[in-house]
């Protein structure tokens, strides 16, 4: 029962309870008056009776027709006349009758009848003595309407006291009410501010002191964001350009290669400005400084959309990841780039002819590493370098990838899903104290019997639009899967593509619906780079799945200040992060223990991924990492082993 509940019943009670009381006072001396009202009007009808037998003391008839006429003319129960010997000389009574008064009062209000004597004299002759009972039916008659009047007065100034004390109450505890969600919304992780402080010394600094720790924690929260924000800029962004650093493009060029999505395939771009060392000689670092501010301006603006990544190598090398861009794509935008790049230094005429554009590019692979890849692409650049004519050089890649026509590709996936040959692997994630769940993987077993990474066949899976068919085969096995092992918990990666998709999304809802009883043992996953594209779409993911009772982390979290922004509005359950970002660099203890205190504040488990052996678990664990995932852990099984 809650506080306030407590204090109206209390209030209630002792109301009734006094309410009571003084019903039953006002009853009594009713009561009483009454009785001596009729005690005394008996009194006067006696005394003036017996002052009119008296001349006639002697006739009795004369004082019997006198006696019917006074109890005939009046409201009594009995009237007589008793001799000096005590028998009675002439009496008249009735068996009281009372009318108009509910039987249950009668009986519970004993209301006796007072009778009045008066000696009957002539002279100093005492003839006998008149007695008078006044009938009691109109005493219950009056006393019925005054307890129904006490009644209705009571309940009615009862009523009215109470909803007064309900609103006073709810005035008083009114901020005790928002004392409470602001406890609350802590306990949840979000930082509220009472701004209304009650007049009462004993609320008012109980509000204080709880805005007081609101705000405090706020501010460590907040000053630990910026922490990371500036590492951020210190580690991952070039400060010439504002732009990404090699560090950071080597890290999502990875990250891309080792995805299980359509970003496992992509092109990569490098290119040279030649002849910026002469220029910078000839005009001064002051005078570049144009330049290098509309070449990161054009990059931010035109080659940051779709996913695009780009980045600056050192003063002279740029770069762009484009992920899951196909060769005309890149071919495109790497042309549009070069083109502007020339008219900007034709534009110019202290560094026109001075500078010249140069670029390679070559395509990436799910199976390729990201070393690989560059080095492709710095061939394809030193290629370009030496061309007379021409800007653009590609790396021709000779491997031996399947080439298959979009067709050929439809049939093959949509075969798969209706054989059920794609295969789900998992690989767990675990602590000191046991393992926290197993994430879910896909596989391809194709015609061959042979087994295909997910970066072979998502990049045509998202292409032909069947990505969401996928997801719904990878969803009911895994419930299926949940169905039959009741000690196992699996993490389920859920796609941008499939979050986008209305349908797919009422269909996951009902899915979420029928299976709530394995809220405990179902959690989802979605990548860090979906909620930064798709913010909105994953905050109704979020109060989806936390409605229902179930769980979501982030996954591939790069600690970007659009993600730390994200996080405190989507409050995941844990996060995944590459360990690279948490051990290794400059700064990155300070860094960590910011991102240890900002997860702890919020209550998001911190999982370490990619941990390929003991002694770098060991590393991360002595930073007071407490979760992990890689080879070095758990190799990767099928999920139906």
């Amino acid at each position: 029962m809650t506080l306030f509940r407590q204090i109206q019943l209390l209030i209630t009670s002792i109301l009734i309870i006094m309410l009571a009381a003084v019903l039953k006072i006002n009853f009594d001396n009713t009561t009483e008056f009454i009785r001596n009202q009729m005690y005394s009007n008996a009194k006067n009808t006696a005394n003036s009776m017996s002052l009119s037998l008296s001349p006639f003391t002697a006739d009795k008839a004369m004082m019997a027709t006198m006696i019917n006429a006074m109890y005939d003319g009046g409201y009594f129960e009995e009237i007589k006349l008793t001799g000096m010997d005590g028998k009675d000389i002439y009496k008249v009574s009735q068996k009281p009758k009372i009318e108009g008064v509910p039987a249950f009062f009668v009986n519970l209000v004993n209301l006796e009848t007072p009778a009045a004597e008066a000696q009957v004299s002539n002279g100093w002759n005492i003839a006998g003595t008149l007695t008078v009972k006044g009938h009691p039916g109109l005493s219950y008659i009056q006393l019925w309407d005054s307890f129904k009047y006490l009644c209705i007065s009571f309940l009615i100034i009862g009523a009215i006291a109470v909803v007064v004390s309900h609103f006073i109450l709810k005035l008083l505890l009114s901020a005790l009410v928002n004392i409470r969600k602001q406890a609350v919304a802590i306990g949840e992780n979000e930082f509220i501010v009472n701004k209304k402080i009650p007049r009462t010394p004993e609320l008012k600094q109980v509000v204080t002191a709880m805005n007081q720790m609101t705000e405090k924690v706020q501010s460590i929260y907040n000053r630990e964001i910026d922490t990371l924000k500036k590492y951020q800029e210190l580690l991952y962004r070039d400060q010439l350009t504002g732009l990404y650093n090699r560090k950071y493009f080597v890290n999502k060029l990875n990250e891309y290669i080792e995805s299980e999505s359509s970003n496992s395939d992509g092109e990569v771009a490098i290119i040279s400005f030649e002849g910026i060392d002469n220029a910078i000689s000839e005009i001064g670092h002051p005078n570049m400084r144009p330049f290098y501010d509309a070449v990161a301006k054009y990059m931010n603006g035109n080659l940051s959309s779709e996913g695009f990544l780009p980045a600056c190598f050192n003063r002279q090398e740029f770069a762009v990841i484009m992920p899951a861009a196909t060769l005309e794509q890149s071919d495109e935008k790497l042309r549009q780039f070069v083109r502007w790049a020339n008219e900007l230094i034709a534009a110019d005429s202290k560094i026109s002819g001075i500078i010249s554009v140069k670029a390679g590019i070559a395509a990436y692979r799910y199976d390729e590493n990201t070393a690989k890849v560059l080095s492709k692409a710095d061939y394809a650049l030193t290629v370009a370098k030496s061309l007379e004519h021409g800007d653009i050089s590609r790396f021709n890649d000779s491997s031996n990838q399947m080439v298959l026509g979009k067709l050929e590709w439809k049939n093959m996936i949509e075969t798969a899903l209706a054989e059920n040959r794609f295969v789900l692997t998992s690989q767990a994630v675990k602590s000191p104290t046991g393992e926290l769940h197993q994430e879910i993987f896909v596989n391809l077993k194709d015609e061959n019997g042979n087994i295909q990474r997910a970066g072979f066949f998502m990049p045509m899976v998202v292409n032909l639009n069947l990505a969401n068919n996928l997801d719904r085969y990878v969803l009911e096995k895994s419930t299926e899967y949940l169905t039959a092992n009741e000690d196992s918990t699996l993490a389920i990666n859920i796609t941008d593509v499939f979050l986008n998709d209305r349908a797919s999304f009422s269909w996951f809802r009902q899915l979420l619906l029928n299976n709530k009883h394995l809220k405990e043992r179902m959690t989802f996953e979605i990548s860090d780079n979906a909620i930064n594209n798709n913010a909105d779409i994953c905050l109704d993911f979020a109060g989806l799945i936390k409605g229902l009772g179930f769980t979501f982390g982030v996954d591939r979290f790069v600690m970007s200040p659009k993600s730390l922004e994200n996080l405190q509005k989507l409050k995941p359950n844990y996060i995944k992060i590459d360990y690279d970002y948490l051990i290794g660099a400059a700064d990155a203890d300070t860094a960590l223990n910011s991102l240890q205190t900002i997860t702890e504040s919020l209550g998001i488990k911190l999982i370490a991924t990619k941990v390929e052996n003991q002694e770098l678990r060991n590393a991360l664990a002595s930073k007071n990492i407490k979760y992990f995932q890689g080879r070095g852990v758990a190799e990767i099984t099928p999920l139906d082993k």
